[in-house]
């Protein structure tokens, strides 16, 4: 039947991209397909009593489904999971582990999946809100974080619950994409923090140095939008990608600053920068985005077009550097110097 349904629909199959379930403070998620972000599925809470389930097998678990006109969209499928009963303490999670089962065993591993948690800035009545993430095989988990305090609860804006947050982190998998607006809190991430080993992190924040980046990141892209950044920070940052001591991973990194432009002669000094021929015309970098928030995004990255560059010392690769005002890229090539000023003769 499986086969027979995939042959009858393959041209519809063959433009699905990827499998998005998308969460919010309910975590009751919806499951959309890309492109077009249509929504096939989502997943609730039971309501007992009504009428229209009908019970499905899904990978050996029964689960009630019916359909449901659900706001702003058309007819959509609801699938059910208990959780009020004692001996179904965790059906939310076995629903959902069900359900993409099936859809690993039907799409295979030709799709992408991803599941996406947005927050608002939003207090539960005690506590800051952290995101269920089930355990779910060969899934990529983006999330998108307030970390401010609540001035009508506490009286302050300071974040005051990193221990819980540094906890979620622990317990999680490594994310693929972290948006988080960051403002003040009373403590820092521990430098070890698996929030560092996330692929790519999209930042607007009071202060560069919470979360502390430019020190401790590890992975591969950051985006970052602050009212000013420490020059001696950016440097030592450079400094450090050139002596091969951190930053292995890294391919993109922007600065935005709010406030005052960057000094640039003085960082493009401090950090040993390297000037191609004034009027050669340099090599773009640009890169895919891990992930895009925005899917009408462009899917690239900026294109940093400078013949200003640094070499890292223990493998001669190469990094361009752009200052453009209030701008500071900084691209990495999979090249030597070498090969780089090949590109330009």
């Amino acid at each position: 039947m499986k086969e027979l349904i995939k042959l009858s629909q393959i041209k519809r199959f063959q433009s699905i991209s990827s499998v998005i379930y998308e969460c919010d403070r309910t975590d009751q998620p919806w499951v959309c397909v890309l492109p077009g972000r249509s929504e096939i599925m989502r997943i609730v809470k039971h309501e007992m009593g009504g009428n229209g389930y009908f019970p499905l097998n899904v990978c050996g678990k029964i689960i009630d489904f019916r359909f449901m006109k659900e706001l702003h969209s058309e007819l959509c499928q609801r699938a059910y999971f208990h959780p009020h009963l004692a001996a179904l303490y965790h059906d939310k999670e076995i629903t959902i582990q069900s359900i993409h089962n099936y859809f690993l065993g039907f799409f295979g591993n030709s799709l992408e999946f991803n599941w996406r948690f947005r927050h608002m800035p939003i207090y539960t009545e005690k506590h800051f809100y952290l995101p269920f993430i089930p355990k779910l095989e060969n899934v990529t988990f983006c999330v998108d974080f307030w970390i401010s305090g609540d001035r009508v609860r506490t009286g302050t804006t300071e974040f005051t619950e990193m221990r819980r947050l540094e906890a979620f982190f622990s317990s999680s998998p490594v994310l693929k994409s972290i948006r988080m607006h960051a403002r003040e809190t009373t403590e820092p991430f521990n430098p070890e923090s698996k929030f560092y080993q996330t692929e790519s992190i999209d930042i607007n924040q009071s202060r560069h140095t919470f979360p502390a980046l430019l020190r401790h990141f590890q992975g591969r892209h950051a985006f970052i939008q602050c009212f000013t950044c420490e020059t001696l920070d950016l440097i030592a940052f450079v400094n450090r990608w050139k002596s091969g001591e951190a930053f292995q991973k890294l391919e993109y990194l922007q600065i935005k600053q709010l406030g005052a432009e960057f000094p640039q002669n003085q960082i493009l000094d401090a950090i040993g920068a390297k000037h191609m021929n004034a009027e050669t015309q340099p090599p773009t970098h640009t890169v895919p985005k891990i992930y895009s928030w925005r899917h009408s995004n462009n899917p690239n990255t900026d294109p940093i077009i400078s013949q200003t560059y640094v070499v890292r010392e223990t493998d001669s690769r190469v990094a361009s550097v752009q200052i453009q005002d209030k701008i500071f890229s900084f691209g990495t090539w999979d090249k030597t110097e070498e090969e780089f000023l090949r590109m330009v003769d």
